[in-house]
């Protein structure tokens, strides 16, 4: 047995590795607040985001600070939001489950960067109904570059081209022919994108198991939010497309639908769901074991 496979080793790693998601999703609650604004994610050092005092270490520590001060500011005394402490925690877990499946390997990294990417972008999505460009043209090109290293959930090469050209191309036509027929936006461009790299990640087979999973929850959302009355149109959001360009830069004439939730994160979601349960999927759901 080797000494890394001992009870008291692996306890230590698998520590080790949440740690170290817990740390890069501490750097995850940065990139959420200031990619979407145009800001650089490395300066300046954490702030508060009320009162934009910068943060002591010690109040930087993941998830325990926030615990700690009450999920307050130290300064101001303002409530600083449970997403950053779930963020964090999303970190910790992702980097563990990387960790348990893969040990510690380009595998385990390549998992950890992609899921905690899909994490940001749906909060970012969530928060602004943008998926930028500066995180989705990396995260397609990411993909066929480790599916090219073999570090990818692609069963290939080929099928990580595949997967990107198709998801791509397959929601660019949506998004293009919703546009013509219906005169408004169908689909963001961001989403397309999106799809696209994580058909380069995944692999081809599970655009579709994706996209469906995603079209389901997204569904039972928008029907249980118009079922609470929290469904509403926006000044613009019931007549007019936002225009299908750079998803990445605020559009100021376009306002979203009150209470409503983009696709974005229902793709992210669907992704995750099918990277880490696609077995006990199809064996839920005979048909989707075509899929794997």
């Amino acid at each position: 047995m080797s000494p890394l496979d001992a009870p008291l080793a692996r306890a230590v790693l698998g520590a080790w590795a949440a740690l170290v998601g817990a740390v890069l999703g501490s750097f995850l609650n940065v990139v959420i607040a200031r990619v979407p604004a145009g800001l650089s994610v490395v300066r300046p050092r954490s702030r508060c985001p009320r009162c934009l005092s910068e943060i002591a270490w010690y109040d930087n520590v993941p998830v325990i600070s926030w615990v700690l001060l009450r999920g307050r500011c130290r300064r101001c005394g303002l409530p600083i939001s449970i997403r950053y402490p779930l963020v964090e925690l999303l970190g910790a877990v992702v980097g563990w489950l990387a960790w348990n499946r893969h040990g510690l390997s380009p595998e385990a990294g390549a998992e950890i960067a992609l899921v905690l990417t899909l994490v940001a972008l749906a909060f970012i999505d969530l928060d602004t109904w943008l998926l930028p460009h500066v995180i989705t043209w990396p995260l397609l090109g990411g993909g066929v570059l480790a599916s090219a290293l073999g570090w990818s959930a692609a069963p290939s090469l080929a099928s990580s081209l595949w997967g990107a050209g198709v998801g791509w191309g397959a929601f660019a036509l949506l998004s293009w022919g919703g546009e013509k027929i219906l005169r408004k936006e169908a689909l963001g461009f961001g989403d397309v994108w999106l799809l696209g790299g994580l058909g380069a990640w995944l692999g081809l087979g599970a655009l579709l198991p994706l996209v469906l999973l995603a079209s389901v929850q997204g569904s039972v959302v928008g029907i249980v939010l118009v079922l609470l009355g929290k469904s509403q149109t926006g000044e613009r959001g019931a007549n007019e497309a936002r225009p299908a360009g750079d998803e990445g830069a605020a559009d100021e004439d376009w306002v979203p639908p009150k209470n409503a939730v983009p696709f974005g994160p229902f793709l992210a979601l669907g992704a995750i769901e099918w990277l880490y349960g696609a077995e006990l999927l199809a064996r839920a759901f005979p048909a989707l074991g075509a899929f794997r």
